[in-house]
């Protein structure tokens, strides 16, 4: 999983090859794009004279992979980022503790959002209702209750805990950065250039049905870097069969401009939605997809600018979602169409 020579992670090294080794653009990235190439130079620096292995942000990347990999707290990330400091020469770029390291690696611009669900799947606080304290279906409250004092004066004060959580992974800034970078900027057009041999389907892109898009959606695909994306969703129990029960719903994203050897793999699989358990969520999914459904909605509908470093060009991305992939049980619950008995 790492390299020898460079000891990258694989995500660092998609991430480097975004400046590319040299940068005379036709025209300037736009205000986003701009600030994540001058992250990349700043953070490319050797973590000290001499060093040929690392760079500031490849260390500090590397640090919080074998604190994820081994599950390590926060209280041995900071003493052993102490410890390396004092085997190092003194003026290093090694993290210095676990805050310094998220804050760079935050400049990747790769956000997520934790966002409070009703413990009933009811409903999720977010949107226009993310200043409610309350489920507007069920009434249950959003936060723990804590009672604090003793004897006859107890107190109760309302925390910021939430029952339950969900995780949303945005997918717009993920597609803009397979623009940004060198290693794949040109790949993201391979479904428009590549010919089907010897009349077999090969890739989605030859089949009835991505042509019959492209000739219902003129506008949209005229435009061949805008993004076709497939969508995936299942459930898994992360504790094993052994161990507590608990149901956990990933929804996956995935662009298939992409070649067939590139758009299956895990790097290329954009985690968006983490629905959370115990239980499962059944028919109800549909209320934690709402982020989801309505950032397509605006990929659909308004243009993204979006800088494409293979032609040294801004242009306006759009995005549609082509088709969903799921078993049956799945099947229902996104769809909503019967997968058993009567329909």
């Amino acid at each position: 999983m790492v390299s020898d020579n460079m000891n990258h992670t694989t995500y660092h090294r998609m991430v480097c090859d975004a400046a590319g080794s040299e940068f005379n653009q036709d025209e300037e990235p736009n205000a986003k794009a701009r600030n994540f190439y001058d992250m990349i130079r700043a953070g490319d620096k050797p973590v000290y004279e001499g060093n040929s292995k690392h760079t500031q942000l490849s260390a500090d990347v590397r640090m919080l992979e074998i604190k994820c990999r081994h599950r390590c707290l926060q209280a041995w990330f900071d003493d052993m980022s102490n410890f390396i400091q004092e085997l190092l020469p003194q003026d290093n770029l090694m993290p210095l503790d676990f805050y310094s390291t998220k804050k760079l690696v935050r400049g990747l611009g790769l956000p997520v959002q934790v966002i409070h669900c009703c413990v009933n799947n009811c409903m999720i606080y977010w949107g226009d209702d993310s200043d409610l304290n309350s489920c507007k279906k069920c009434g249950l409250a959003q936060c723990k209750q804590k009672v604090r004092g003793s004897g006859n004066r107890l107190s109760i004060r309302k925390l910021k805990v939430s029952y339950k959580k969900m995780h949303y992974f945005p997918i717009t800034p993920r597609l803009q950065r397979l623009y940004a970078s060198t290693a794949t900027a040109n790949e993201m057009r391979w479904h428009s250039e590549h010919h089907m041999e010897d009349g077999k389907m090969c890739h989605p892109s030859d089949a009835p049905a991505w042509k019959h898009f492209d000739g219902c959606f003129l506008d949209f695909s005229s435009e061949v870097r805008n993004v076709r994306l497939g969508l995936f969703a299942d459930g898994f129990q992360p504790f094993g069969q052994s161990g507590q029960q608990y149901s956990l719903w990933p929804v996956v994203v995935a662009p298939y401009n992409l070649p067939l050897d590139l758009c299956t793999k895990e790097e290329f699989m954009f985690l968006t939605v983490l629905v959370p358990g115990p239980t499962n969520p059944k028919g109800k999914i549909d209320v934690f997809l709402q982020p989801l459904i309505t950032e397509l909605k605006s990929l659909w509908g308004v243009r993204v600018q979006t800088y494409d470093i293979s032609k040294r060009k801004n242009f306006q991305m759009r995005a549609a979602l082509m088709w969903t992939i799921n078993d049956f049980p799945a099947y229902f619950m996104m769809s909503r169409w019967s997968t058993a008995g009567m329909i």
